[in-house]
């Protein structure tokens, strides 16, 4: 978090999200039975464009933050900028409000995936290029892996997918983040993030089974490794929640388990 959190609640306190609200009421996530957040649980979440996964250890405070201020970000980009016609300001902008909240991001940059691997699905690249940042055989890498594959088995309009499918697809163009919260070390919570990037040929239908190399359709990805003070990620979460509570129903599922 900053050094004055002070500065953090009052950028929350100054942020004006009105405009960008999107009703989905015939599909509405919050009516569909799910888990609460359990700190002995493997958990995931949609937010927005967002796939967040929770491993064990995690305190349900600290998943409800984290997931509030995902959300909080996308709002934020939404409104600063198109994610269609650019989406990497989008990324930026997604990424910028994270960091004035608190989120300490170590990014490693942009990395053209397009020319490397079989025509596979998007949800398998994925897991190639997770497989790449964090090492084969890698907890994370189980959990991010059992949480795209929940999405991907679910039916075309649950909730959970309406959700990430109308946030992350605009014609030809999907982005989307990958998060994984790790874990919670001494004063700190730790992330990593992926955020992924597909422009295809032509419109994208269902991203995570879309074939970007048959497609002749590019993959790019950016993977973040953040660090967040737990306790001032905590006391600032009742003000994101507050700010946020209008936009709850249309842009989070509930929690599912892993």
């Amino acid at each position: 978090m900053p050094q004055d959190p002070r500065r953090a609640k009052e950028y929350v306190a100054t942020l004006d999200l009105s405009g960008t609200l999107r009703g989905i009421l015939s599909q509405d996530a919050a009516a569909e039975p799910g888990e609460v957040f359990d700190k002995a649980k493997e958990q995931a979440q949609v937010v927005g464009s967002g796939m967040f996964a929770f491993a064990v250890g995690v305190t349900p405070e600290v998943r409800e933050a984290i997931s509030d201020s995902a959300l909080l970000a996308q709002l934020v980009a939404n409104k600063a900028t198109s994610a269609e016609s650019d989406p990497i300001k989008w990324f930026n902008e997604y990424s910028g409000c994270l960091q004035k909240l608190g989120w300490t991001l170590q990014e490693a940059g942009w990395s053209d995936y397009s020319k490397t691997g079989t025509a596979v699905e998007v949800n398998e690249q994925i897991t190639t290029v997770l497989t790449a940042v964090l090492g084969p055989g890698a907890a994370a890498l189980t959990i991010i892996t059992a949480t795209v594959s929940a999405l991907k088995a679910m039916k075309p309009d649950s909730p959970w997918i309406t959700i990430f499918s109308r946030e992350s697809q605009k014609a030809k163009l999907a982005r989307f983040q990958v998060g994984l919260v790790e874990k919670e070390e001494g004063s700190d919570v730790f992330v990593n993030l992926l955020c992924c990037l597909v422009h295809a040929q032509s419109d994208i239908t269902q991203v995570l089974f879309f074939r970007w190399r048959q497609a002749e359709a590019s993959f790019r990805a950016n993977n973040a490794k953040v660090s967040i003070n737990r306790e001032a990620l905590k006391e600032l979460g009742p003000a994101i929640r507050t700010k946020t509570r209008a936009y709850q129903v249309d842009y989070v599922s509930t929690v599912f388990d892993i």
